[in-house]
């Protein structure tokens, strides 16, 4: 059975929601991503933004549909590491877009896979349908796992509770 660990850890500004409970009691709420380790180094070019290509920053996100790819990783895959999906006639052109970081951004579909990997050495491989945003490089976003086409499709996605790690909960990715 795959299995891997994804980890909870403070957005990049470190913010925290910061509330008075009714009786006057304080009380604050890390912002938290739910991240995992891309591995792409197997789809990347050589060049200087290899690294930043192979392996970007992940987060999962589970009001995401699908994977988003910003171009700035994706423009570094060598050919035909992602197989083309080409928009069914059906699928109205609003749908052809999507809504990102203030901007409406065409994209393309492809299938690939992405291997995810944690810190004690276990990996999975997803095989999944991504949106590739044509952005011309100007996105600076994380790789975005959304729960569909190929991430969570007959996978299981879990937390337990774990007093001994950061913020009490401990999440993993598995194969039933």
């Amino acid at each position: 059975m795959a299995r891997v660990r994804l980890y909870l850890q403070p957005v990049t500004n470190n913010t925290i929601f910061r509330f008075i409970r009714p009786g006057g009691i304080r009380e604050a709420i890390p912002a938290l991503r739910l991240r995992a380790y891309a591995y792409l180094t197997p789809h990347v070019r050589p060049g200087d933004q290899a690294a930043k290509a192979a392996f970007p920053e992940c987060i999962i996100d589970t009001g995401s549909h699908l994977t988003t790819i910003p171009e700035y990783i994706w423009g570094q895959f060598k050919p035909g590491a992602v197989t083309p999906l080409p928009f069914d006639p059906a699928m109205p052109q609003s749908q052809r877009v999507v809504a990102l970081a203030g901007g409406t951004w065409d994209y393309d579909l492809g299938e690939l896979t992405i291997t995810l990997r944690d810190q004690a050495g276990r990996a999975m491989n997803l095989l999944v349908v991504a949106q590739l945003i044509r952005d011309s490089g100007r996105l600076n976003l994380p790789l975005v796992l959304g729960l569909r086409g190929g991430v969570l499709d007959g996978r299981i996605l879990r937390a337990e509770p774990d007093a001994t790690v950061p913020y009490g909960q401990v999440w993993l990715l598995e194969d039933p």
